[in-house]
């Protein structure tokens, strides 16, 4: 499995092997400094690439509590919301109004 991006909520991997929306995972993500088991639930997975002799998967990943190396408790910076403050729903803007 690769990361091919990543947040504070989630990422987007590649893979060799299905992904089922909805499904609890675990990812075990290192960097050069950190190394961390995250928990998750799979948003949506889809074919990205198709070969005879391989077919590549790319999924999205919710994590359950945001990554710490994202939240700065540092106030004069832009910062993430650490577990404790996040809300569960999802801050969506207002639909584009019909133009007639």
């Amino acid at each position: 499995m690769s990361v091919v991006d990543v947040s504070a909520g989630g990422t987007l991997i590649e893979s060799a092997h299905r992904l089922l929306p909805g499904t609890s995972v675990e990812l075990q993500l290192e960097t050069a400094d950190h190394r961390l088991g995250v928990r998750g639930r799979v948003l949506r997975c889809a074919v990205v690439s198709l070969r005879s002799s391989a077919v590549c998967y790319r999924g999205a990943v919710v994590f359950d509590r945001y990554l710490p190396w994202f939240v700065d408790e540092d106030s004069t910076g832009y910062s993430v919301p650490s577990a404790e403050h996040r809300t569960g729903r999802s801050a969506r803007a207002a639909p584009t109004q019909p133009l007639l």
